[in-house]
């Protein structure tokens, strides 16, 4: 039985979909690439998985806002 080989055009870092599952293009040990399952997920999947919600400005300064800040943000 003959297997087809399929080009793709990826670089690191892109997610590419077979079969309904996910894969994230990570570098390998030779310089190359490999395909690895998915770990990446937005804010609203977390969110969705834990029945959480994002932090409004007001309580996110309240539970942080004494900790040490680089200024940027």
């Amino acid at each position: 039985m003959a297997v087809a080989v399929k080009k793709l055009d990826v670089s690191l870092g892109d997610v590419v979909e077979i079969d309904g599952r996910r894969y994230d293009v990570v570098s390998d040990k030779a310089s190359g690439v490999a395909l690895e399952p998915a770990i990446t997920q937005t804010v609203a999947q977390i969110h969705a998985e834990h029945g959480g919600q994002a932090l409004s400005s007001e309580e996110f300064e309240h539970a942080f806002g004494h900790l040490p800040s680089d200024g940027e943000g």
